[in-house]
């Protein structure tokens, strides 16, 4: 028989002490299962970002230098810093020859030799960088890429085309520089695509990237094991 409470009094709920930690065990054992599929959907998101950030630098130095009818490069920098004022009369991130690309910058490069020609103007197209976690990009070869005016990158810098390879001139009008370039040879030496190993820090599994970019400036990203190439 159940017994009535007094008058006056009630019955007071609640849960006991067994409910609450069976409660706390399921919780933690969800926490556990779902935390590593979560740590892997942010590297991988990290690995999607970054290979896609260095993607939309290439594709921007192909069509300047399509546009500009000048050589356009994309190169590694050091010491990059978002948030300082730029230096207006000259490069203070000059290219790096290194196959770590923790920031990078697009220039206009009229003398096809990676350095920037202040003299008509500001060079520098795009500065990426800052954010990018230390040792996640590294190439196969070190040093810059450079499109030519036709859209096709020289993904070798020690492969360039110099004075016998290419003629070229400069003029002022109408308040704009324009140059005429001609094509009279061939590259020289050989050289194959370029390749970026983008590995976000605390990788695992196949949540990397590889960005492939060939010599007729076409690119392609595909995901590979965490270990990386280079």
């Amino acid at each position: 028989m159940r017994q009535q409470p007094r008058a006056g009094k009630r019955l007071k709920k609640g849960f006991t002490i067994i409910e609450i930690l069976t409660v706390v065990i399921i919780v933690s054992l969800l926490m556990t299962a779902a935390i590593p599929g979560y740590e892997n959907f942010v590297r991988n998101n990290q690995a999607f970002i970054i290979a896609s950030r260095l993607e939309d630098s290439l594709r921007l130095a192909q069509g300047e230098a399509i546009r500009l009818g000048i050589p356009v490069s994309v190169c590694p920098i050091t010491g990059f810093n978002p948030t300082a004022a730029l230096n207006q009369a000259s490069e203070q991130y000059p290219c790096q020859n290194t196959t770590t690309w923790d920031a990078w910058k697009v220039f206009s490069d009229a003398s096809n030799n990676g350095v920037e020609n202040f003299s008509n103007g500001w060079p520098v197209i795009q500065y990426v960088g800052g954010d990018i976690p230390a040792g996640s990009v590294v190439s196969n070869v070190a040093g810059r890429i450079t499109y030519d005016p036709l859209g096709f990158a020289v993904t070798n810098p020690t492969v360039t085309r110099t004075s016998s390879n290419w003629t070229w001139s400069s003029s002022y009008v109408s308040g704009q520089w324009t140059w005429s370039y001609s094509f009279v040879g061939a590259y020289g030496g050989s050289y194959g695509d370029r390749f970026f190993s983008i590995t976000p820090l605390g990788c695992t599994g196949n949540n990397a990237r590889l960005l492939d970019l060939a010599q007729n400036g076409s690119i392609t990203i595909s995901n590979i094991d965490c270990y990386g190439l280079f």
